[in-house]
This record gives structure tokens, C-alpha cells and sequence, in this order.
């Protein structure tokens, strides 16, 4: 097994490990907006019989929903043994034919709720689409261009969800228009749902051909902008970690500092007193100087952290206790680089 062989697979390990979806029983499940508005909406029950009456859906559609929408987890997946293919048809015969926000916000609560309980059944929806020689993307991406944030977010997530679970990835115009929304809403100035945002893109740039997109839609600059604000320690910390696990290809490594990054974290590492965003921080400066394989780089990006007094940070680090092994770790691997580089300087 070659060393290349070998430090691929670590990677891929690392990034397996990383929960299928970041929110999933964690304090930001109880804080993001989109949540507890889901969690509100649930509540308020669809009057599924007056669009059956009105003739807005059909008798299948309505049999459908009604049973899925009454049911546990455990009757929810002898339905959709039964009846897979219906399962897509009714979603996205509903989406398409009811206007009402109320009622669009609910069926997509109902679709996201149906995916959370099991990631297989993203490909209901990719195996329907096939059959009907049509994209899976384009009924959500249409979503996307709501006036409603809930519904966007919403939809976002599903995006994202079917993006990253199915066996094939998302591609072309479909995955730039997607990204681009994604970078947009991040610049949209006081934007509520920026941690629904952030935790896409926290899923879908774990997989190496959206990072190489998410460059391609100038994604860096837009993650950098928004740091160099005034975010709260929460989205700091998504962003940042948005920015590690692109490190995590050696070529956005080597070019990462381009985008100014370094002095950001830099600032952002002087101020933090949350250890999960120090945590990220250390381990995104580690990647710079380990992850490049032109030696150069690494050596620039190791002067260019000395240059933000980084080393002055890790002095002061050393002096506290970390929940985390890893963090003295990487303390302790990125002074041993520093000091080397300030005599490397020094020799010249």
C-alpha cells in the first residue's frame, strides 16, 4: 500500500465518521430556526379532505397521504414496501399542484421526516424520477425559488439530503444552480436561517466533487467574507468546518490561502472562548501545513500563521484543559511548525 493509498484512506475515514446529518440530536437541533418552526408546523394537521373535495388532488394521491400522514415509523415503512413508486408520485404530485405556503410547508416536514428516519429512501425518489425520464431535481430546485424562507430552507435540506445519501451524485446545471443559491443565501444580510444554510453545506462539502463545485461558484471567497463579519460562535464554527473539510483535498489546500484565510482564523482563534470553535480552528491550521504537497505552500501558510501570531495563541492554548485529545495534538504539531519555521527565518 503506497503513503498516498494510505493517507487517502484516513481521510475518507475521517470524513465517514462525520454524522450523516450534522444537526441530528445536537444543541443545534433545539436552537435552528427551521426546527423549531418545523416542530410548529407538524402540530397545525392538514385538512387533506377539502383539496380531494375541491378536486385539487386525486382519490390515489389522497388515500395515500392520509394513511403516510397517520402513520408510526413502523407503519410508514410497510407503506412504502407496499407502495414505493406511489410514495414519490403523491409527494411530488402534491408539490406541484398546491400553492398554498401552509400546506407546501407541511408535505416537505413530511418528506424530510420520512428521509431523517432512513437515507435509502432518497433513492424512492431518484428510482421514480428514472422511470419517468425526468430529473429528481428540478420539483425541489423550483422550490428554491419561493418567496417563503421556511419552504426554501426546507427544501434546501432535502436538497441536500438526496444530494449526499443517493448512489449517484448531483451534477451539471442542477448542482451549480443549488451551490449558488447555498452561497447566496450565506451573503444575504441578516439572514434567519444561515445555520440551515451552513449545515448544507456542511453535508454536501464532504464529498469531494462539490467541493471542487462549490471553488468553481467562488465559494471560499463568500465563506471567508462572512467569517471576516460579525457571525455568532455557532455559524464560526459551521463555516469553519466547511473550510477543513475542504483541506482535506491536497490541490484547495494548497490554495486556500489565496483567499486570505489564515488571517481570519487567526482572529477568530485570538477571540474564541467555545472549544469546539478552537477545536476547528486548530485542526483547519493543521490541514494547511500538513494536507499540501508542495512544501512551499505548507512553508508559506506556517510563516504566514507566525505573521498572525498565531504561536502567541498557542502559548496561551497550552495553558488550558480540552475535553479533546486531539487539540493538544494539534497545539502541540503546529508549534513544533511554527518555531521550526521562525528559524528557518531566522537562518536566512
Amino acid at each position: 500500500m503506497t503513503d498516498l493509498t494510505i493517507v487517502s484512506s484516513k481521510i475518507n475515514s475521517v470524513l465517514s465518521s462525520l454524522p450523516d446529518d450534522i444537526e441530528k440530536g445536537g444543541v443545534l437541533a433545539a436552537t435552528s430556526v427551521l426546527q423549531q418552526r418545523a416542530n410548529d408546523i407538524r402540530s397545525q394537521r392538514v385538512n387533506w379532505q377539502s383539496y380531494l373535495q375541491s378536486q385539487m388532488i386525486s382519490q390515489e394521491d389522497y388515500n395515500f397521504v392520509v394513511a403516510f400522514d397517520a402513520s408510526t415509523p413502523e407503519q410508514r415503512e410497510t407503506i412504502l414496501c407496499s407502495q414505493r413508486a406511489q410514495c414519490a408520485r403523491t409527494f411530488l404530485n402534491l408539490l406541484g399542484h398546491i400553492s398554498k405556503d401552509q400546506t407546501i410547508q407541511y408535505i416537505l416536514i413530511m418528506i424530510d421526516d420520512m428521509l431523517q428516519e432512513d437515507k435509502s429512501r432518497v433513492e424512492i425518489f431518484k428510482e421514480y424520477s428514472k422511470k419517468k425520464r425526468e430529473t429528481v431535481w428540478s420539483p425541489f430546485l423550483n422550490l428554491l425559488n419561493r418567496h417563503d424562507g421556511f419552504i426554501m430552507n426546507m427544501t434546501s435540506r432535502i436538497l441536500a439530503k438526496i444530494a449526499c445519501w443517493s448512489r449517484e451524485l448531483m451534477d451539471g446545471s442542477d448542482l451549480h444552480f443549488y451551490l449558488t443559491w447555498l452561497k447566496d443565501q450565506l451573503r444575504m444580510p441578516a439572514n434567519e436561517y444561515i445555520q440551515s444554510v451552513a449545515r448544507c453545506l456542511q453535508m454536501m462539502l464532504r464529498i469531494d466533487e462539490y467541493r471542487l463545485a462549490f471553488i468553481a461558484v467562488d465559494g471560499i471567497s463568500t465563506l471567508v467574507t462572512v467569517l471576516a463579519g460579525r457571525v455568532n460562535f455557532q455559524i464560526q464554527y459551521q463555516l469553519v468546518f466547511c473550510i477543513w473539510v475542504m483541506t482535506f483535498n491536497t490541490n484547495l489546500a494548497e490554495k486556500m490561502n489565496k483567499f486570505n484565510i489564515i488571517p481570519i482564523l487567526a482572529d477568530i482563534l485570538s477571540e474564541s472562548v467555545k472549544e469546539k470553535v478552537t477545536r476547528i480552528i486548530l485542526a483547519t491550521l493543521r490541514n494547511l501545513i500538513e494536507k499540501p504537497e508542495d512544501s512551499d505552500v505548507s512553508k508559506d501558510n506556517a510563516i504566514a500563521m507566525v505573521q498572525c501570531k498565531v504561536l502567541k495563541q498557542l502559548d496561551i492554548l497550552q495553558g488550558r484543559k480540552f475535553d479533546d485529545p486531539d487539540v493538544m495534538e494539534d497545539i502541540e504539531f503546529l508549534n513544533e511548525k511554527l518555531l521550526a519555521s521562525v528559524q528557518d527565518l531566522r537562518c536566512c
